[in-house]
């Protein structure tokens, strides 16, 4: 049985395992809506009428055990959910388990086919050797019947050295025909090693240039624009052609409005429109589900989080009071201590400037950017992977410390920085605990609880999971907070 067909059982039966907690999490909650309704009554009837002591005793039995059928109630039901989430956490580790051995299956199959791409060439020369000595053969007997001794009967000369008929050459051609087998088997028994000498990634060792080695400061730029370039292999093999890879994306272009007295308005990538699932079905019941198709038109979002220095231009124009940076600087480091109001009345503001219609981005339109087009828990994938961003425990010299300046971290594919970590960014849409009836076509919820609105992405100071693309946060839209911030988006 091979290791994805282990994999897929597991996962079905998780699948099984999870309609039927959901199926006992579900006849709890109507068990304890029932008793508390049925309690409820009864303290009505105890307080609406007088009753003899016989009968206020029995009420109160009652009454009592009423209260401990629905204590036990709420307990088994917190223990569904505690191991609802605990089956939830297996499935993401057997996720990642998965996408390893997806890459790990992607790079054999890219050896493989190098493998016969190799000995298909070498079949190719084994067959031009083969045919290039059948001419020798041929010209061999030619010039031995034009030779003396030949059909005029002189007798025959000693055969000349080096010719295709001589035992030296046939034993020349028969040894470049073993010495090419022997390579092509060779070559397929390194494919168990994880490929070819000649598919194997090599990292470029970076060139610099000193006045020892001869590079003159300043003495050729163009060399140090192509050195700037990468020309080595991509990364985690993105160098090498993949059967399984999937097409390539539309390209994403980075704009960037004029505002009046001659700055700039935030980087922003013009994303296409497309359809992708949106948030996530959970055992717990949790607040990102169900999951379910949106189309998403296209449109404009920030590659970055709005800054301290492009809020403070906003905030002394208009007369606004400056956030607190919390004692971690300012400049290129995200805003944080910005209310929904706040974030609102930045991109008023620079509509105004720049004469386009900017906003915060809906929920939907916030996670179809943060996925960037991937079916993982982050951007990258399923795991967690160093480097890639602030969190409580992410591994970065920001780990629970302080926000990491802007595009600390590589980019997404859709060119877009700290979706995930660093800091909760605040969306347009009001809270809603579910996803029942929102809106398939990426338009902001506006039929919650608009007390509540809600922000996306994880923090610096909050945990690796609350950072995933699905994962949502409610709060009170008046809220200033040293880990929330917010990034634009604007129409197309």
């Amino acid at each position: 049985m091979s290791q994805a067909a282990e994999l897929s059982e597991p996962a079905a039966s998780s699948l099984d395992l999870r309609t039927a907690l959901e199926q006992m999490r579900l006849e709890a909650e109507r068990e304890i809506a029932r008793l508390n309704h049925k309690l409820a009554d009864r303290e009505y009837e105890t307080e609406g009428r007088m009753a003899s002591a016989t009968e206020s005793v029995a009420l109160q039995q009652e009454l009592a055990t009423l209260q401990r059928t629905l204590g036990q109630k709420e307990h088994a039901l917190d223990r569904i959910t505690q191991e609802c989430r605990r089956l939830e956490d297996q499935l993401e580790d057997q996720h990642v388990v998965f996408d390893d051995l997806r890459q790990d299956v992607e790079r054999k199959e890219s050896s493989l086919q190098a493998a016969r791409e190799e000995v298909l060439r070498l079949r190719q020369q084994l067959a031009a050797i083969q045919e290039h000595s059948v001419d020798l053969s041929g010209f061999s007997s030619t010039v031995s019947a034009r030779a003396p001794g030949g059909p005029t009967g002189e007798s025959p000369a000693p055969q000349a050295a080096g010719t295709a008929g001589s035992p030296s050459v046939r034993g020349f051609l028969l040894g470049v025909l073993f010495a090419l087998v022997i390579v092509g088997i060779a070559g397929l028994s390194m494919l168990k090693d994880g490929g070819l000498p000649w598919t194997r990634e090599r990292t470029p060792e970076p060139v610099i240039q000193t006045a020892e080695t001869g590079g003159a400061p300043g003495a050729d730029a163009q060399s140090q624009d192509q050195a700037s370039t990468p020309v080595g292999p991509a990364p985690d093999g993105a160098g090498v052609a993949k059967a399984s890879d999937p097409p390539p994306r539309p390209p994403v272009t980075p704009v960037r409005d004029p505002l009046h007295g001659g700055a700039s308005g935030p980087t922003l990538s013009l994303l296409p429109g497309g359809t992708f699932r949106m948030g996530h079905n959970t055992l717990a019941g949790d607040d990102s589900g169900p999951e379910h198709n949106v189309q998403v038109a296209a449109f404009a979002i920030g590659t970055k989080e709005v800054t301290f220095d492009q809020y403070d231009r906003f905030a002394r124009a208009t007369g606004r009071r400056l956030p607190d940076d919390f004692g971690w600087g300012r400049g290129d480091r995200p805003v944080v201590g910005v209310s929904w109001t706040d974030a609102q009345a930045y991109v008023a503001w620079l509509s105004r400037q720049t004469g386009r219609r900017y906003r915060l981005p809906t929920e939907a339109e916030w996670e179809y950017a943060a996925r960037s087009g991937g079916r993982g828990s982050y951007w990258w994938g399923f795991g967690l992977e160093p480097g890639r961003a602030a969190c409580f425990d992410c591994g970065s010299p920001w780990d629970n410390r302080s926000t990491a300046p802007a595009g600390s971290f590589p980019p997404s594919d859709y060119g877009l920085y700290d979706t995930a970590g660093n800091v909760m960014e605040w969306v347009e849409d009001c809270y809603h605990p579910s996803y029942d009836r929102a809106p398939g076509d990426g338009r902001a919820r506006l039929d919650g609880d608009c007390r509540r609105r809600v922000a996306r992405g994880g923090a610096f100071n909050k945990p690796s999971a609350s950072m995933r693309a699905y994962v949502r946060t409610k709060l009170d839209p008046n809220s200033r907070l040293n880990n929330l911030g917010f990034r634009v988006a604007r129409e197309p």
